[in-house]
């Protein structure tokens, strides 16, 4: 089997990683606008692989490069802008496609190309990483322990003080956190797709880590628009997330927008048409990130998922809690590899543009990432009563 990854920054390098140890890679292209990267890559790597010097934005070699292999996993963000481009270059080729898309605009155009994607003959698996993506099997799994299903809510944190935090590892992660965090986006409420101003809808959720409960806000990710259309008569789905510790709360990006600078589009200066978010995240990542000395004695937090559903059971009103903490890059890049395996040995074949929770199964998906050392737990609460946070047990799934 052959697969092509576009991207190979932090999680890139990951799914490339993954893919070379699936036993049926034949060959895995590292493909990336610095060769560079891909070649520092491609010898650490060894084997199957090899280096591939691609710009996406160059539709003739997007085409030239994709066309010789059998599945392609877009690792390229942000994917609002990106996206696009991939896609119809793999519908053009009817190459299967994975991505590991989170903005909920970038969600919004993929969707557009489904009927394409049948014409082409492909799979195109939208969504597959840990936000959108593990939350959406989560929230699969707990719609599946009900009669019922009333109310989604995917949660998450991510910490600022992460060592994994480099400038080549962030790649495109400050214009998603501009795309997510300003301007509006969509949640589904009360059986209606509404757009909310983002960084509102502020609530607490209990993580694993921190201790105490931490507060998320609504921001454009893509589990209101797909959950709400493949989790049957749900009446509320959405999506918070935010940053820790507090002084990186994603509301203070909306700064930004007052100052007119979190659009993706240009600005006139000195005569120079310039992207108003390059200018944003140009000041970002020179004052924005914390010092992590300052925090040596902080709790240690990482990426956190929390999954809460709703609905009833024989008439009884249940909830199923699930959480997980891990690294965000780990969880995000497993998942795709995991997804590209999935599309590339599937035993019939789904074409159009599919998410998470119509693709994966769920027992062999979670036992996957249990077998790379993430641990599931789940808190179930009947008629009020909350029982105590267990291991998830996937075996019984």
């Amino acid at each position: 089997m052959k697969y092509l990854v576009v991207g190979v920054g932090a999680i890139g390098t990951i799914i490339s990683k993954d893919l070379a140890q699936a036993k049926e890679t034949t060959e895995l292209g590292l493909a990336d606008i610095n060769l560079e990267f891909a070649q520092e890559l491609a010898e650490e790597i060894g084997g199957v692989s090899k280096a591939i010097h691609l710009d996406i934005y160059d539709k003739t070699l997007l085409r030239k490069v994709i066309k010789d292999y059998d599945v392609v996993v877009n690792a390229t963000g942000p994917f609002y802008k990106t996206a696009k481009r991939v896609i119809e270059a793999c519908i053009d080729e009817k190459i299967d496609y994975v991505d590991i898309a989170d903005d909920s605009a970038a969600v919004e155009v993929l969707l557009e190309y489904d009927e394409k994607c049948k014409e082409a003959g492909i799979t195109a698996l939208i969504c597959q990483g840990v936000s959108p993506g593990t939350t959406n099997i989560l929230a699969l799994l707990g719609s599946k322990q009900l009669d019922e299903t009333d109310e989604i809510h995917t949660n998450w944190i991510v910490s600022g003080l992460s060592e994994s935090n480099t400038i080549r590892n962030l790649g495109a992660t400050y214009y998603h956190a501009l795309e997510m965090s300003t301007g509006t986006n969509p949640q589904f409420l009360d059986g209606e797709m509404v757009r909310v101003e983002s960084a509102t809808g502020t609530k607490e959720v209990q993580f694993i880590a921190p201790k105490d409960k931490y507060p998320v806000h609504y921001v454009g990710h893509g589990e209101p628009i797909t959950l709400s259309m493949n989790i049957p008569n749900v009446k509320t789905v959405t999506n918070r997330g935010n940053i820790w510790p507090a002084e990186m709360d994603v509301a203070s990006l909306k700064g930004f927008e007052a100052m007119g600078l979190a659009e993706d589009t240009t600005i006139n200066v000195k005569g120079m048409e310039i992207n108003r978010r390059d200018i944003a995240v140009a000041l970002i990542t020179e004052g924005f990130l914390m010092d992590p000395a300052l925090f040596k004695d902080a709790e240690k937090v990482e990426f956190q998922v929390h999954v809460e559903v709703s609905g009833k059971k024989d008439g009884k009103d249940l909830v199923y809690e699930y959480t997980c903490a891990c690294e965000m890059n780990p969880a995000t890049g497993l998942s795709a590899s995991y997804g590209a395996q999935a599309v590339a040995h599937a035993k019939e074949k789904m074409t159009g543009v599919v998410a998470p929770e119509q693709y994966i199964e769920i027992k062999p998906y979670l036992q996957y990432l249990e077998s790379k050392g993430f641990e599931f737990y789940v808190t179930i609460t009947q008629d009020g009563r909350a029982g105590e946070p267990e291991l998830l047990k996937t075996e019984k799934i």
